[in-house]
This record gives structure tokens, sequence and C-alpha cells, in this order.
């Protein structure tokens, strides 16, 4: 703001400057050139007022313009701040507050969409990822698989041992299902003890073995003071087909389920009678 003042201070006094020079250096002093004088004196100062104010508010022009621009585009967080002035201050100020602005959005969005006790995804999470893979594998050709599976007897664990002794198995499942799957797949918890595994470029078959492994890692998983092999699993396994939607599969994914409880537990099931060719 300073610097506003004192340019717009000096500006306003060209014309008296002009015309003080002008008298001492004993040039005409008639009307008509002092006249011309003063008129080209008050023009070049008010050019240079409004060009000077023009360069220093031009920042908070480049802000304001950055910030309209936000919800889409969020080069604002890159708007520089040259100087200590006013300007600056606010600029300083308003990309810092954005800033934790986002930090403090993906925060939420992760604490939306993410399971607190496993770590894995959530069933809202899962129902937003599921469809844009399903399109994929629809475009190319390549099979997708859902695996799904939850623990036996686990109300049996939370009433006897209590719901502290529960999530820790439940994080435990959580450490295992992130050990065995890939990058690029999916993994969710969706229900109380109800897990969730999708798998892009993955045939049925092949989700079978992977399905055996999670329940061969799950039964060696120990959590005190549960016996060994006490955490166990049941599994449905099938494989998306054409055009068929995350529900569809989940239903069908369910009855293969309830077959592998119904046959004993701590089993493998698939269900393929809609498998893609």
């Amino acid at each position: 703001m300073a610097k506003i003042f004192l340019v717009s201070f000096l500006s306003v006094h060209v014309p008296l400057i002009a015309l003080i020079i002008h008298l001492l250096s004993g040039f005409d002093t008639g009307p008509v050139p002092v006249f011309t004088l003063i008129l080209v004196a008050t023009l070049a100062g008010t050019s240079i007022c409004l060009f000077a104010i023009w360069r220093f508010i031009r920042p908070l022009h480049h802000l304001a313009v950055a910030l309209k621009k936000y919800p889409e585009d969020k080069s604002v967080l890159k708007v520089p701040s040259n100087g200590n002035d006013e300007i600056a201050i606010v600029t300083d100020a308003v990309k810092s507050m954005l800033s934790q602005v986002e930090a403090l959005n993906k925060q939420l969005k992760h604490q939306a969409t993410t399971d607190f006790l496993t770590g894995l995804g959530n069933r809202r999470w899962l129902t937003e990822q599921v469809p844009a893979l399903q399109s994929q594998a629809d475009r190319t050709g390549e099979p997708l698989s859902i695996i799904l599976f939850d623990l036996d007897y686990f109300k049996n664990i939370n009433d006897e041992y209590g719901h502290d002794v529960g999530d820790s198995v439940l994080m435990a499942v959580g450490e295992v299902v992130k050990d065995c799957i890939r990058p690029y797949d999916l993994a969710a918890r969706i229900g109380g003890e109800e897990f969730c595994i999708v798998l892009p470029r993955t045939s049925g078959e092949a989700s079978l073995n992977i399905a055996e492994r999670l329940r061969v890692a799950f039964e060696s998983s120990y959590v005190e003071p549960l016996a060994h092999g006490r955490i166990t699993c049941s599994f449905g396994v099938v494989q998306s087909g054409p055009g068929e939607r995350l529900q569809q599969l989940l239903r069908r994914a369910d009855m293969a389920l309830y077959k592998a409880k119904d046959a004993g537990r701590n089993t493998v099931i698939g269900a393929f009678v809609n498998k893609k060719p």
C-alpha cells in the first residue's frame, strides 16, 4: 500500500514539479506554453500513476482469476507471490489455506472410502471403482473375476473373546489380503466380516487358485488368544459375464459363498455358469 500512496502522491505533483522546473529554467512563461506544459505533465503523471498501480495490483488480479478457476483448476497453488507487501501476504495466506483445504479433502476422501480397521476399501469405494473395470474388461475382452469371502464363526469369536480380539482378527485378515493381491486388484471390506476382492484380467479358474492361497494363508495366521487354525474363511468365486453389473456378480458370489458354508466352511466354491467364452 505504501508504494501505491507514494506513486499517487508523486504523480499528482508532476504538473507542479514540471511548472517549477519550467519557471526556474527561464523558459517562456506565457499562458500558452505554461498551459501546454501543465496539460502534458498532468497526462504524463496520470499515465505513470495508472501504469504503476496496474503493476502493483496485477498479482491480485492473477490471484482472483486463479481463485475463480479453482474448482476445476488447482493452478492457484502455483501463483507466485513476489515481495513482502500486502498483496504478497494475501497471496501466501490464500495458498496456505487452500493447501490445507486440499490436504483435508484428501484425508476426508480417504476416510470416506477406506475401512479404518483393515485399511482396505469400503463398499462405497468398491461400488465406485468396479464399473470402470467392467467396462474396460468388456472393451478388451479380458476376464474379470470376484472373490467374496467371510470369516467363519466370527460372531463366536466376538462373543467368547470380546470385540477387541475380533477387531484384531479383522486387521490380520486385512494384512493377509494386502500381502496376497496384485497392485491393480481391488480389495474391500463390504460388511461386518465380509470381504470382496476384484481381480481384473483374471479368469475364474485362476481366481480359484488365488482364493485357495488366501484360504491357506488365513488358516495359517494367528491372533492371540485364539488357537492356531481358528481363523478360517469361506469363499465364493465368480467370473463376470458380458454386461453383468456388480450387484449381480455379488449375488452369484454370495450364492457360491453359502455353498462353501454348507460344505463345511473353510472352503472355496466357484460359480461360473455365466462365464465369458
